[in-house]
């Protein structure tokens, strides 16, 4: 299987750092993805996508090998009646018609053999290749006061839809505007937590048939709008269920921190291929990140400052605990602080995030590792 070059070596980066990254030394060196592995496609069909519920009871679309590849198609918003021409009415009916659900559409489950309540899955992101169409809206605040960070300022909602680009990668805002795309997937889940808390605000988190909204980021990653995971990342998301269970959707093509009207620029993927591939090795409480450049570290919680203290913790713990360049946790806390890059990762799921950044760059003797090794 092919590749796009940047994509492939970035991914290479990411494989060969995470031998010490993730607190091991090399003689406990992680399982390497295995071009052997198989390929499977998973198509978006009325039987593989499910509308803005996490059902832990919904069969399996799919069965897959650790390190196996996956080619997932998705939807646009609420099972494709998200498209060109609908207008804000429609919009309107379709909050209300999936009331307490959230308006994405997630393509799966996918089982993946071998994993383990405890364990964590590694969920590589291959490639990206996005439909031609995209949106961005606002509910009117009117109707939903306290749907979108200045709600209450536009009564009467917004709704846009744009042709990408998709040879240039790009779409037209408005004649004299021009952005670049940069998919990712908003949604990107496992099977839920049974511990995770009741809801602190807006609708109840389960529904009478024991499923769990897609509004809300948590420990399994589901709405998190983390606009790192474009391809060529990697995801590290704790396993509640057994199989792990992986949703994929709410596509974007792009997206500021913060998504702050309500929504990115949604999209819908031909194609979002993704190696997912069982940890045992590795134990973590909450989703993290890792791209060429960045280690990533996430935090959720109604609360703003909460969801920062989250994110922070994970990335001293983090610290504190990595191999490349040992140190306290004093020294961890101070290096956070001075070199950590903490960013509102969104403020309108309801459970707001936050994600901490550590720049690869600063660990040089990482580098002089690599540049020893390769004069020899």
């Amino acid at each position: 299987m092919k590749y796009p070059v940047g994509t492939r070596s970035a991914l290479v980066l990411i494989l060969c750092s995470s031998l010490l990254v993730w607190g091991r030394t090399k003689s406990d060196a992680k399982p390497q993805p295995n071009p052997a592995h198989k390929h499977h496609s998973l198509a978006a069909t009325p039987d593989t996508v499910q509308w803005g519920w996490l059902d832990p009871k919904e069969p399996p679309k799919l069965t897959i090998d650790s390190g196996d590849t996956v080619s997932v198609e998705t939807l646009m918003h609420s099972l494709d009646q998200v498209h060109p021409g609908v207008p804000m009415e429609k919009l309107v009916e379709l909050r209300k018609q999936n009331d307490g659900g959230g308006p994405h559409s997630i393509t799966g489950p996918i089982y993946v053999s071998g994993a383990e309540p405890g364990d964590t899955l590694e969920i590589h992101i291959l490639k990206i290749v996005p439909k031609a169409d995209g949106f961005n809206f606002n509910l009117p605040g009117k109707e939903f006061p306290t749907v979108g960070l200045l709600a209450s300022e536009f009564p009467e909602g917004f709704v846009r839809y744009y042709k990408l680009d998709l040879t240039k990668m790009q779409t037209e805002f408005k004649p004299g505007i021009v952005l670049n795309l940069a998919p990712f997937p908003g949604t990107l889940a496992v099977g839920v937590d049974p511990d995770e808390p009741p809801q602190k605000a807006g609708p109840p988190i389960h529904d009478a048939k024991g499923r769990t909204s897609t509004l809300r980021p948590w420990k399994n990653g589901s709405n998190m709008d983390l606009n790192e995971l474009q391809a060529g990342s990697t995801l590290y998301v704790p396993v509640f269920l057994k199989g792990g269970l992986i949703w994929i959707g709410d596509a974007h093509c792009r997206q500021g921190n913060g998504e702050v009207n309500l929504t990115a620029l949604e999209c819908a993927y031909k194609e979002i291929e993704i190696q997912p591939v069982v940890r045992k090795d590795l134990k973590i409480e909450w989703p993290r990140a890792e791209t060429k450049d960045n280690w990533i570290f996430t935090g959720f919680d109604e609360d703003l400052n909460q969801a920062m203290r989250i994110a922070v913790q994970q990335t001293v713990n983090w610290l504190s605990t990595q191999k490349i360049v040992p140190m306290s946790r004093e020294e961890a806390y101070a290096l956070t602080s001075m070199a950590g890059d903490c960013r509102v990762t969104e403020v309108v799921d309801i459970r707001k995030g936050v994600h901490c950044m550590i720049p690869k760059s600063i660990f040089v003797a990482e580098k002089r590792r690599a540049r020893a090794k390769n004069t020899h």
